[in-house]
């Protein structure tokens, strides 16, 4: 084998690498950003119901205190 077909054949084997690497680290991206999205979706869930109960909170909060003496009277009969 000659000098010159080493280098060629180095220089291939040097290519061929970097593809398959580049080609692993675009199929790790995808993964990551499924889960991402997944994650992201479900933050959005879990931001909603938060707010929804806040909404709930400040609702008998801002009631007039004899509806509120009310609810809590009610709430410790249902316990």
């Amino acid at each position: 084998m000659t000098l010159w077909t080493m280098i060629a054949l180095i220089a291939i084997v040097g290519i061929i690498a970097g593809v398959f690497e580049s080609h692993s680290k675009n199929k790790s991206r995808a993964a990551n950003n499924t889960q991402l999205d997944a994650l992201n979706q479900r933050l959005d869930t879990m931001e909603s119901e938060l707010r929804s109960r806040i909404e709930t909170l400040e609702a008998i909060v801002t009631d007039r205190s004899s509806n509120l003496k009310r609810e809590f009277d009610y709430l410790d009969k249902a316990s």
